[in-house]
């Protein structure tokens, strides 16, 4: 009888699945779902932290009978770094211009009676948050600001800004009252 029980326990297989294993798979699984739901918190932060700065450039104008205004605001929670400006003319494009160097060195070869008070935007200029920028306008002149009225109501002259976050996002705008795009990095 004992050679039977010493026989029958040698044809014994171990288990695959005891209790150490599934206690080390288990260890294994909580670990791997802990770093995941870290990695997605840290994006998160990441994406809350570029929100909690980011600039929001918009270029408006404003119009009454007798006077016409153009502004550059930031609507963002941070400060924007300009990039470049450009002024596009007719479809033409002036590298480097914003809309007072394009209307004193360009504009004035076409109409000289225009003159206009103005505020220039330039590159490497730091743009805080809230900020407005009154950066063309004619006051106490219908016909001047009926032609500048003009001018941008058909899309004739439009500026264009690129900015950054300080983060180094990238975002450009062109045109009255549209919405900034974000660039590629």
């Amino acid at each position: 009888m004992l050679s039977f029980l010493i026989s029958s326990n040698m044809n014994l297989k171990p288990k695959f699945w005891n209790s150490d294993k599934i206690v080390s798979i288990s260890a294994i699984l909580i670990s791997l779902t802990t770093m995941a739901i870290y990695l997605y918190q840290t994006h998160l932060m990441k994406k809350q932290q570029n929100a909690a700065v980011m600039p929001y450039i918009r270029v408006m104008y404003s119009f009454d009978h007798d006077r016409f205004e153009v502004l550059v605001l930031n609507e963002g929670l941070g400060p924007a770094f300009i990039d470049e400006v450009n002024t596009y003319y007719m479809g033409k494009k002036y590298e480097h211009q914003d809309l007072p160097d394009f209307f004193q060195n360009e504009y004035t070869k076409i109409d000289s009676t225009l003159s206009l008070n103005y505020s220039n935007i330039s590159e490497d200029m730091l743009f805080t948050a809230g900020k407005t920028l009154w950066v063309v306008s004619t006051k106490n002149s219908e016909e001047k600001a009926q032609k500048l009225y003009d001018l941008f109501l058909n899309n004739k002259i439009e500026m264009e800004i690129t900015f950054s976050s300080i983060y180094g996002e990238k975002w450009k705008v062109r045109g009255v009252s549209k919405r900034p795009e974000k660039i590629s990095d």
